[in-house]
Protein backbone atom coordinates (compact mmCIF):
# COMPACT_ATOMS: atom_id res chain seq x y z
CA UNK A 1 0.00 0.00 0.00
CA UNK A 2 1.43 3.37 -0.97
CA UNK A 3 1.95 6.15 1.57
CA UNK A 4 -0.52 8.44 -0.21
CA UNK A 5 -3.24 5.76 -0.14
CA UNK A 6 -2.60 5.06 3.55
CA UNK A 7 -2.72 8.81 4.26
CA UNK A 8 -6.03 9.11 2.40
CA UNK A 9 -7.55 6.14 4.26
CA UNK A 10 -6.41 7.41 7.67
CA UNK A 11 -7.54 10.96 6.84
CA UNK A 12 -11.03 9.77 5.92
CA UNK A 13 -11.26 7.31 8.84
CA UNK A 14 -10.31 9.97 11.42
CA UNK A 15 -12.72 12.40 9.78
CA UNK A 16 -15.59 9.92 9.91
CA UNK A 17 -14.87 9.07 13.55
CA UNK A 18 -14.77 12.79 14.42
CA UNK A 19 -18.07 13.33 12.63
CA UNK A 20 -19.76 10.41 14.41
CA UNK A 21 -18.60 11.67 17.82
CA UNK A 22 -19.77 15.21 17.09
CA UNK A 23 -23.16 14.21 15.68
CA UNK A 24 -23.79 11.88 18.62
CA UNK A 25 -22.69 14.54 21.12
CA UNK A 26 -25.32 17.01 19.90
CA UNK A 27 -28.04 14.46 20.67
CA UNK A 28 -27.01 13.89 24.30
CA UNK A 29 -28.97 15.41 27.16
CA UNK A 30 -26.26 15.75 29.80
CA UNK A 31 -23.19 17.96 29.69
CA UNK A 32 -20.52 15.47 30.78
CA UNK A 33 -21.23 12.80 28.12
CA UNK A 34 -21.62 15.59 25.52
CA UNK A 35 -18.23 17.04 26.47
CA UNK A 36 -16.56 13.61 26.43
CA UNK A 37 -17.89 12.94 22.91
CA UNK A 38 -16.77 16.43 21.81
CA UNK A 39 -13.31 15.80 23.27
CA UNK A 40 -13.05 12.49 21.40
CA UNK A 41 -14.07 14.29 18.22
CA UNK A 42 -11.33 16.90 18.72
CA UNK A 43 -8.78 14.11 19.24
CA UNK A 44 -9.78 12.54 15.91
CA UNK A 45 -9.62 15.94 14.21
CA UNK A 46 -6.09 16.48 15.59
CA UNK A 47 -5.12 13.07 14.21
CA UNK A 48 -6.75 13.87 10.87
CA UNK A 49 -4.84 17.15 10.49
CA UNK A 50 -1.61 15.55 11.68
CA UNK A 51 -1.86 12.69 9.13
CA UNK A 52 -2.33 15.21 6.31
CA UNK A 53 0.45 17.45 7.67
CA UNK A 54 -1.97 20.38 8.12
CA UNK A 55 -0.14 21.72 11.14
CA UNK A 56 -2.07 24.96 11.68
CA UNK A 57 -5.34 23.03 11.78
CA UNK A 58 -3.70 20.52 14.07
CA UNK A 59 -2.52 23.25 16.47
CA UNK A 60 -5.96 24.88 16.63
CA UNK A 61 -7.56 21.49 17.19
CA UNK A 62 -5.10 20.74 19.98
CA UNK A 63 -6.31 23.96 21.63
CA UNK A 64 -9.89 22.72 21.13
CA UNK A 65 -8.98 19.36 22.64
CA UNK A 66 -7.35 20.98 25.69
CA UNK A 67 -10.29 23.43 25.95
CA UNK A 68 -12.71 20.51 26.09
CA UNK A 69 -10.61 18.61 28.64
CA UNK A 70 -10.45 21.66 30.91
CA UNK A 71 -14.13 22.58 30.55
CA UNK A 72 -15.28 18.97 31.08
CA UNK A 73 -13.95 19.28 34.64
CA UNK A 74 -16.61 21.93 35.27
CA UNK A 75 -19.60 19.64 34.89
CA UNK A 76 -21.83 21.16 37.56
CA UNK A 77 -20.61 24.76 37.55
CA UNK A 78 -19.21 27.32 35.16
CA UNK A 79 -15.47 27.50 34.69
CA UNK A 80 -13.74 30.66 35.94
CA UNK A 81 -13.78 33.58 33.51
CA UNK A 82 -9.97 33.59 33.30
CA UNK A 83 -10.13 30.22 31.50
CA UNK A 84 -12.34 31.67 28.76
CA UNK A 85 -10.09 34.73 28.49
CA UNK A 86 -6.98 32.50 28.25
CA UNK A 87 -8.66 30.47 25.48
CA UNK A 88 -9.58 33.65 23.63
CA UNK A 89 -5.98 34.90 23.94
CA UNK A 90 -4.55 31.64 22.59
CA UNK A 91 -7.05 31.54 19.71
CA UNK A 92 -6.29 35.17 18.85
CA UNK A 93 -2.54 34.48 18.82
CA UNK A 94 -2.92 31.37 16.66
CA UNK A 95 -5.18 33.23 14.24
CA UNK A 96 -2.65 36.06 13.99
CA UNK A 97 0.18 33.59 13.39
CA UNK A 98 -1.73 31.72 10.69
CA UNK A 99 -3.38 34.80 9.12
CA UNK A 100 -4.24 34.29 5.43
CA UNK A 101 -6.31 37.44 4.95
CA UNK A 102 -9.84 38.52 5.93
CA UNK A 103 -11.16 35.00 5.30
CA UNK A 104 -9.28 33.91 8.45
CA UNK A 105 -11.81 35.86 10.51
CA UNK A 106 -14.55 33.30 9.81
CA UNK A 107 -13.06 30.32 11.69
CA UNK A 108 -11.76 32.68 14.38
CA UNK A 109 -15.24 34.09 15.08
CA UNK A 110 -16.76 30.60 14.95
CA UNK A 111 -14.18 29.37 17.46
CA UNK A 112 -14.87 32.29 19.81
CA UNK A 113 -18.61 31.65 19.75
CA UNK A 114 -18.26 27.93 20.37
CA UNK A 115 -15.68 28.43 23.15
CA UNK A 116 -18.10 30.83 24.88
CA UNK A 117 -20.95 28.29 24.68
CA UNK A 118 -18.75 25.55 26.17
CA UNK A 119 -17.57 27.91 28.90
CA UNK A 120 -21.15 29.02 29.66
CA UNK A 121 -21.86 25.36 30.19
CA UNK A 122 -25.57 24.80 29.68
CA UNK A 123 -26.17 21.96 27.21
CA UNK A 124 -28.81 23.98 25.37
CA UNK A 125 -26.30 26.80 24.76
CA UNK A 126 -23.60 24.34 23.74
CA UNK A 127 -25.92 23.13 20.96
CA UNK A 128 -26.74 26.73 19.98
CA UNK A 129 -23.04 27.61 20.08
CA UNK A 130 -22.24 24.64 17.89
CA UNK A 131 -24.88 25.67 15.37
CA UNK A 132 -23.98 29.37 15.34
CA UNK A 133 -20.22 28.87 15.75
CA UNK A 134 -19.98 26.37 12.92
CA UNK A 135 -21.95 28.52 10.49
CA UNK A 136 -18.87 30.69 9.70
CA UNK A 137 -16.93 27.45 9.16
CA UNK A 138 -19.48 26.46 6.53
CA UNK A 139 -18.78 29.64 4.62
CA UNK A 140 -15.02 29.27 5.15
CA UNK A 141 -14.89 25.65 3.94
CA UNK A 142 -17.04 26.47 0.90
CA UNK A 143 -14.92 29.48 -0.07
CA UNK A 144 -11.67 27.57 0.41
CA UNK A 145 -12.93 24.61 -1.61
CA UNK A 146 -12.71 22.09 1.23
CA UNK A 147 -15.94 20.34 0.31
CA UNK A 148 -15.40 17.23 2.44
CA UNK A 149 -14.99 19.38 5.54
CA UNK A 150 -17.95 21.48 4.37
CA UNK A 151 -20.12 18.33 4.27
CA UNK A 152 -18.89 17.23 7.70
CA UNK A 153 -19.53 20.67 9.19
CA UNK A 154 -22.98 20.75 7.59
CA UNK A 155 -23.84 17.43 9.28
CA UNK A 156 -22.60 18.86 12.56
CA UNK A 157 -24.70 22.03 12.20
CA UNK A 158 -27.78 19.99 11.27
CA UNK A 159 -27.22 17.65 14.22
CA UNK A 160 -26.91 20.62 16.60
CA UNK A 161 -30.12 22.12 15.22
CA UNK A 162 -31.99 18.80 15.43
CA UNK A 163 -30.71 18.24 18.98
CA UNK A 164 -31.77 21.76 19.99
CA UNK A 165 -35.26 21.32 18.53
CA UNK A 166 -35.72 17.75 19.80
CA UNK A 167 -34.25 18.14 23.29
CA UNK A 168 -34.48 21.83 24.14
CA UNK A 169 -37.61 23.06 22.38
CA UNK A 170 -39.84 20.01 22.12
CA UNK A 171 -38.45 18.04 25.08
CA UNK A 172 -39.20 20.60 27.77
CA UNK A 173 -42.94 21.17 27.13
CA UNK A 174 -43.55 17.42 27.25
CA UNK A 175 -41.85 17.28 30.62
CA UNK A 176 -44.07 20.07 31.94
CA UNK A 177 -47.21 18.36 30.62
CA UNK A 178 -46.30 15.15 32.47
CA UNK A 179 -45.67 17.06 35.69
CA UNK A 180 -49.06 18.81 35.46
CA UNK A 181 -50.95 15.51 35.29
Amino acid sequence: MSDSLLTLILDQAFGILALICTVVSMQLKKKRPLMIAQTMSEAFIVAQYFVTNAMTGSYLSIVGFVRNLVLTRYDKKRAPLWILLALYTIMTALTALSWKGPLSILPFVGSLIYAWSLWYGQVKWIRVGNFVGNSPYLVYTALTGNYVLFAMTLFEVISALVGFIRLDLLGKPQKRRRQNR
